[in-house]
């Protein structure tokens, strides 16, 4: 049995550690507490007064700002944030609450878990590629479209978080991220490093594929040099889009066929990250465009981007891929910040629709805004009524202005206060109250029905009859109906599609 250590967190605190270590990276050495609800890591090297400094704040300051402020419970499930700090015997640790249950593997491996990994954390690297999905996964912990926006928008909200804070991580990567595709569930974890930008500087440049073009490009100069360009919240932003468009389409943006200097492969890779960096799917320079011949069976139809564009993501993502990845490659001011694609995800949850083909392993797609809509994974066209909310929003009394955001229906849809009213946001800050459903949609009799579970100002238009809680409202082409009257309260018209 190994030795249990108990030594004491520099603000006072008693923690203990099986002397047996179950981790080793790079930088520390990580322990077990002895009912592994927590983990100690030290550092395999003296940490100096700034590094010092650093983990005192990130523990102390940063930390309170986060997690005591309103809404603070809520990122507890999507930061995995050092607690404390302890020295020990020369040494300088940290205290990091342990991974919750559903960031480790289930399954295993294919093939009786060849790889090992079942009980292993899920980073975010197993699932960013098609042929690591298909070559290894159980197909119960790969997800779906739905999942992987819902992977997506809490990453967003934790980067939104730290960059309000001043913080930018600088090493955003499918390595320092753990996600759970199976329940939608992500986590942005080795918080240990961020950054404080012009007070506490980088210990690395990122993990490759993540680091931002005018990184790479100007790498080879010495860190003091005023022309080197390190990583900042606008790196951040990069590695963000880069992330969702992996999780999204389980391909890299840039890696396409692209050669840059066929004889030094270094600076190949350096050209085709950095000064040359290029859109594979940039809708005029084709150059870098993906050689599907060269793609492994493992990776298609997913490495193939002109069978599964970017564009299947609809009209709120497109653009802001479209921001990152050509206006914003090389220009750091023009990337989306974390906010707007908070947004732009929030709305895209709203545009997907279920699959009729039962065998469809994505089983959700984003509705394009077409008028007869195609599964863009398995070709299955939708067949059927189909009901499109269009929302309006009240900015006075009276008056509705479009709020370029619309619900899909299916069955067993639901309704939440954030639709009711334009004013609510779904975020770390929605009480408990407002994540209740207050209506859902069903079918029946060859009808849609939106049945009223707790809108108290439902009103259908023009007779401007109140719907009671409890009863259920008709969805026809050109229905209009009230959700609110008050301030940000929304109207509703609706589009019926039949194919």
């Amino acid at each position: 049995m190994a030795n249990i250590i108990t030594c004491t967190t520099t603000d006072g605190e008693t923690i203990q550690y099986v002397d047996e270590i179950i981790g080793s990276g790079s930088m520390k050495d990580v322990y077990f507490s002895p009912d592994k609800s927590y983990v100690v890591a030290f550092y395999k090297q003296p940490q100096n007064a700034q590094a010092k400094e650093r983990i005192d704040m990130i523990t102390g300051r940063y930390r309170k700002n986060i997690f005591e402020q309103s809404g603070g419970d809520y990122w507890r499930s999507v930061f995995c944030w050092p607690t404390s700090v302890v020295q020990h015997e020369g040494k300088t640790g940290i205290v990091v609450p342990c991974y919750q249950p559903h960031f480790f593997f289930k399954y295993g491996s294919k093939n009786n878990d060849f790889l090992n990994i079942k009980g292993r954390e899920k980073e975010g690297k197993w699932f960013a590629s098609a042929s690591n999905q298909n070559k290894f996964l159980d197909p119960r912990e790969r997800g779906n479209t739905l999942s992987y926006l819902k992977v997506c928008l809490l990453l967003t909200r934790a980067v939104r978080r730290m960059h309000a804070a001043g913080l930018c991580h600088s090493d955003l990567s499918y390595k320092n991220v753990l996600i759970d595709p199976e329940q939608g569930h992500a986590c942005v974890i080795d918080i240990d490093g961020l950054v404080v930008p012009g007070k506490y500087p980088p210990d690395v440049v990122g993990t490759p594929d993540f680091i931002a073009p005018e990184v790479v490009r100007t790498s080879h100069l010495p860190k003091d040099d005023p022309q080197r360009i390190l990583p900042s919240i606008s790196t951040d932003r990069h590695a963000l889009a880069v992330l969702i468009y992996m999780y999204l389409f389980y391909r890299h943006p840039l890696r396409g066929g692209k050669i840059h200097d066929m004889d030094d492969e270094m600076r190949d890779e350096s050209l085709a990250m950095g000064e040359r960096a290029l859109f594979i799917e940039h809708p005029t320079d084709r150059s870098n465009a993906v050689k599907v011949g060269q793609a492994s069976p493992a990776s298609l139809p997913w490495a193939d981007p002109q069978k599964i564009p970017y564009t299947i993501m609809g009209p709120y993502l497109t653009p802001l891929f479209d921001k990152a990845f050509i206006d914003g490659l090389h220009d750091p001011a023009k990337r989306p910040t974390a906010d707007e694609w908070e947004t732009a995800l929030v709305k895209t949850v709203d545009l997907i629709q279920p699959c009729q083909n039962k065998d469809c392993e994505q089983e959700w797609y984003v509705f394009s805004g077409k008028t007869k809509p195609v599964c863009p994974y398995c070709s299955t066209p939708y067949k059927g009524k189909l009901p499109i909310l269009n929302l309006y929003s009240s900015r006075k009394a009276g008056s509705y202005r479009p709020d370029d955001h619309r619900l899909m229906v299916w069955s067993g849809q639901s309704l939440y206060a954030w639709h009711v009213n334009r004013l609510i946001a779904p975020n770390e800050r929605t009480t408990d109250a407002q994540k209740k459903r207050v209506g859902y949609f069903v079918f029946h009799n060859d009808r849609w029905w939106l049945v009223n579970e707790g809108i108290t100002g439902l009103m259908s238009l023009p007779d401007k009859k109140a719907i009671a809680i409890g009863d259920k409202l008709a969805l026809e082409d050109g229905t209009q109906f009230v959700l609110s009257t008050e301030e940000g309260g929304r109207l509703v018209v609706v589009q019926l599609v039949t194919n």
